[in-house]
């Protein structure tokens, strides 16, 4: 039996509102829209919808199986798969993880490149989160759940900000509603759900929680707010662009993020990348903590020692994605692992617990 973690290194279930909603607002919020719309057009705000109300549905399933086993994804993959096809499914889902922690650190430096320094040193702006993702993540999860807090409260003022665009806005953008067809909602409503991506961490920071049956009220609102998020901005962004531009937009938010001025501020967008690093940095820690974890539970390694593999790997991956190509195909590869593991395997391993456990009590 597995044994139980001390008090001592446990956060509180409201924690995990800021741990959900830190992992899925990322860097996908900056240029989600274009995405979305290609489509369903601007019918494409009622897509996030759908996905929001699917991924509360997921968090379920997740929470139906934690409750009852009182462990992480780690302890269900072996009741249910056994000791070696659970161990090998497990170290699939540590290197998902570190691939999703690699993906939005790699896109955010994209972002610097793009939007502030072409020639930005990246083996040293690399060196640097790298470092700093060792030093909170060595200094156990109450340091990274820290982090997650401070990452949502902090960057919350640029909040308002998304709405700035809307006095400019042509509400005629968004009629006629419904104008798509089911399919259409449903293409759209995929690309939608590969921004919600990151609930998956409860899978393994579970045991970590006070209360824990409790902490999925929280969970759920951090799914909820994040929904609202991006329902907002995306309505905003189908005001303020009309089709035609939107579909020569990479980074939507942050190019309405271009028109706002102050008398003692005329580039605002520096400002808003500047403090998305707070929102990513703990994205990235929070994915690398779970990845570095679910290997030292399956293998029994000392954590310290995995998350250094991980960080070094990291930095050669970044390196090595240089080409916009190769960068693209790499985030799609781990979108799509992200879809169909929280909508394939999801579902399918929750039946098979339960089926497991059924069995379990008949016996």
């Amino acid at each position: 039996m597995k044994t139980p973690i001390p008090d001592r290194f446990l956060v509180s279930a409201g924690i995990a509102f800021f741990l959900i909603h830190s992992m899925q607002i990322g860097i996908g919020i900056l240029g989600y829209q274009r995405d979305i719309a290609m489509a369903a057009g601007y019918d494409a705000w009622i897509s996030i919808l759908i996905s929001g109300i699917s991924i509360h549905i997921i968090l379920w399933m997740m929470y139906s199986m934690l409750n009852k086993e009182n462990g992480d994804l780690i302890s269900i993959h072996q009741r249910v798969f056994g000791k070696w096809i659970g161990g090998f499914l497990s170290t699939i889902a540590a290197f998902y993880f570190f691939f999703l922690g690699v993906t939005v650190l790699r896109s955010y430096i994209e972002v610097l490149q793009v939007w502030m320094f072409p020639e930005i040193n990246v083996p040293f702006v690399l060196g640097a989160f790298l470092l700093l993702i060792y030093y909170t993540i060595s200094g156990g999860f109450r340091v990274v759940a820290g982090v997650a807090f401070f990452g949502v409260i902090i960057p919350s003022f640029l909040i308002v900000f998304l709405f700035y665009p809307v006095p400019f806005g042509e509400l005629d953008y968004l009629r006629p509603i419904m104008n798509h067809s089911v399919t259409d909602l449903l293409k759209s409503t995929k690309a939608a759900t590969l921004s919600f991506l990151g609930i998956e961490v409860i899978l393994i920071l579970y045991p970590f929680l006070k209360n824990k049956e409790k902490s999925q009220k929280w969970a759920q609102l951090g799914v909820l707010f994040s929904t609202f998020i991006y329902t907002s901005t995306a309505i905003v962004t189908f005001m303020y662009f009309s089709q035609t531009q939107l579909e020569h937009t990479v980074w939507a938010t942050l190019s309405m993020f271009k028109i706002i001025e102050f008398p003692f501020v005329e580039r605002f967008e520096y400002i808003a990348i500047a403090t998305w690093a707070l929102v990513v940095f703990p994205n990235i820690c929070t994915s690398l903590w779970c990845a570095s974890r679910a290997i030292k539970r399956t293998y029994n390694f000392q954590q310290r020692w995995v998350l250094i593999f991980f960080l070094l790997t990291s930095y050669i991956a970044n390196l090595i994605f240089k080409d916009r190509e190769i960068i693209n195909v790499f985030i799609s590869s781990i979108s799509k692992s992200g879809f169909y593991m929280l909508y394939v395997y999801t579902p399918l391993l929750f039946i098979l617990y339960h089926l497991k456990i059924r069995r379990r009590h008949k016996k």
